[in-house]
C-alpha cells in the first residue's frame, strides 16, 4: 500500500470513531429524557409506598482542622457516602450503546435529607451538592464532600495529656424510620485517607446505629453516630511548659544541698528569685504594652496624667525624640513649621475666613435691584451647596485627623513602655547583683 491508500484507510477510520461516538451521545441523551420524564423528584422510590427506602450511609473522614477547646467545636474535612436503589432509573444497557452509568444533579433525582443533628455551623449544612452517580442497576451514589463544624464536649481537666471522644449524629430530618431506613455500609467509618494531624492524634472510630422516639412522634427515627477519639500530642507542651518548670523546681532544690557555710546559699536563691520576678515583670509589661497598642480615642481617654507621664517625663528620662517635637522636661514642644504645614493643608484654612450665606436671604433677593439674572442666582444657590459640603468634609477632615493623633499617642506611649521594659530587667540584675556582693 502506498502512501496516498494510507491516508484514505486513515480518514475512514477517524470517521468511523466519530460517527459512533455521535450516537453514543445521542442515545445517552435520549437516556436522560427517558428517566427524567417518568421521574419525580419528590417522590421516595420505592414500589410499594408502605416499604421504607434502603440508605447505606458511611463517612471517609479526610482531615481533623481544629479543636477549639473555649468554644467546644471541632471542625472536620469529611466526605459522606450514601447509596440506595432506584427502580425509576434502570435501564437495559444494550439498548443504549453499552451505556452503564449516568450524572444527575442533586435536584434532578430524590436525595435523603440526612443532615448533621450536632451542627455548629452558622450555615448548619456546609456540604457541597456534587452530582448523583447512577447505575444502570438502578444503584444511586451520593459523595458530597464538606467542612463540618460540629459540637464536642472537651474536658481540658488532665491538660495537655487529654483525651478528647467527639461524635458525628447523622439522621434524616422529615423520614421517619418507616419512611427511611438507615444503615451503616460496608465501609462505615473510613480512616484509610486520613491526614495525620501535628496536634491531635486519631486513637479510635466507630459506628453505631441508633432507633429513638420522641414524644412528638411515636414513630421511631433512625440515626448513625460516628463517634472518633482523639489524643493531644503533649511533646510540644512537655518541652515548652512542662520542662523548664521542672527546672526551675529543680534548680530551686539544689540550694538546699549546698552547706550552711557556703557563701553561695543565699545568692543562688536570691538569683532565682530575681529571675523569676523579672520573667513575671516582663509578662505584665508585655500585657500593658498591647493594651495600649491596641487602644484609639474611641475606647479610651488619655488623662492628663497619663499624658504627662507617658508623653513628656518618660521620653525625657529615656533620651527620646518623637518626630516633630522637642522634648523638654515638662512637656513635649511641637515644632511650628509641621503645624503650619499641617494648617496649610486643611480645608478650614480655605474656609474659616469666609462667611457662610443664608439661603432665604439667597431665596428673598430682588433680581431687578442687584441687577442679576436667574441664572446668576441658580449659580448661587449651587455655590452655597458646595460651601455646606466643603463644611461637612472639613468636620470630617477634622475628626479624623484627631482621632489619627490620639492613635499615634498612644502607639508613642506603647513604643516608651516597650522600651522602658528592655531597662527594667538591667536594673533588678543589678540589684541582685549589689544584694549578693552585700
Amino acid at each position: 500500500m502506498n502512501l496516498f491508500e494510507w491516508q484514505q484507510l486513515l480518514l475512514v477510520f477517524c470517521c468511523a470513531i466519530i460517527t459512533n461516538l455521535s450516537q453514543a451521545s445521542k442515545r445517552e441523551a435520549e437516556l436522560y429524557e427517558s428517566i427524567l420524564e417518568k421521574h419525580e423528584a419528590l417522590v421516595r422510590p420505592v414500589e410499594n409506598p408502605d416499604d421504607p427506602i434502603v440508605v447505606k450511609m458511611g463517612v471517609i473522614l479526610q482531615q481533623l482542622i481544629d479543636v477549639d477547646e473555649k468554644n467546644q467545636v471541632a471542625d472536620l474535612n469529611a466526605y459522606l457516602r450514601m447509596e440506595w436503589i432506584d427502580y425509576s432509573v434502570q435501564w437495559d444497557p444494550k439498548e443504549y450503546e453499552g451505556i452503564s452509568d449516568l450524572r444527575f444533579r442533586k435536584e434532578q433525582l430524590w436525595t435523603p435529607d440526612v443532615l448533621l443533628y450536632n451542627s455548629a455551623d452558622p450555615q448548619y449544612d456546609r456540604s457541597y451538592a456534587s452530582n448523583l452517580v447512577v447505575y444502570h442497576t438502578g444503584l444511586v451514589n451520593w459523595m458530597p464532600p464538606g467542612v463540618f463544624r460540629l459540637t464536642c464536649q472537651i474536658n481540658i481537666v488532665y491538660f495537655p495529656f487529654d483525651v478528647q471522644t467527639c461524635w458525628m449524629k447523622f439522621g434524616s430530618w422529615t423520614f421517619d424510620g418507616t419512611k427511611l431506613d438507615l444503615q451503616v455500609d460496608d465501609n462505615g467509618f473510613d480512616i484509610s485517607s486520613f491526614i495525620p494531624n501535628g496536634e491531635w492524634k486519631l486513637e479510635n472510630t466507630s459506628v453505631k446505629r441508633n432507633v429513638q422516639s420522641y414524644e412528638c412522634c411515636p414513630e421511631p427515627y433512625y440515626d448513625l453516630v460516628f463517634t472518633f477519639t482523639i489524643r493531644r500530642l503533649a511533646l510540644y507542651y512537655a518541652f515548652n511548659l512542662i520542662l523548664p518548670c521542672v527546672l526551675i523546681t529543680l534548680l530551686t532544690l539544689v540550694g538546699f544541698t549546698l552547706p550552711p557555710d557556703a557563701g553561695e546559699k543565699m545568692s543562688l536563691r536570691l538569683f532565682f528569685a530575681m529571675c523569676m520576678f523579672t520573667c513575671a515583670g516582663s509578662v505584665v509589661g508585655t500585657a500593658l504594652v498591647l493594651n495600649f497598642h491596641h487602644r484609639n480615642r474611641r475606647t479610651h481617654k488619655m488623662s492628663m496624667t497619663m499624658k504627662l507621664i507617658m508623653m513628656n517625663w518618660l521620653p525625657w528620662l529615656l533620651l527620646m525624640k518623637r518626630p516633630g517635637c522637642i522634648a523638654t522636661k515638662r512637656q513635649l514642644i511641637r515644632r511650628k513649621k509641621q503645624v503650619k504645614e499641617r494648617l496649610d493643608i486643611c480645608l478650614a484654612a480655605l474656609l474659616e475666613d469666609v462667611p457662610a450665606p443664608d439661603e432665604d436671604e439667597v431665596l428673598s433677593m430682588d433680581v431687578e435691584s442687584i441687577k442679576t439674572t436667574p441664572a446668576m442666582l441658580a449659580q448661587l444657590l449651587v455655590l452655597q451647596q458646595i460651601y455646606k459640603e466643603l463644611n461637612i468634609m472639613n468636620q470630617k477632615v477634622e475628626k479624623a485627623e484627631i482621632e489619627k493623633a490620639s492613635e499615634d499617642d498612644w502607639k508613642f506611649s506603647q513604643d516608651k513602655a516597650d522600651q522602658a521594659m528592655v531597662i527594667y530587667p538591667m536594673g533588678l540584675l543589678a540589684q541582685c547583683h549589689h544584694c549578693t556582693t552585700w
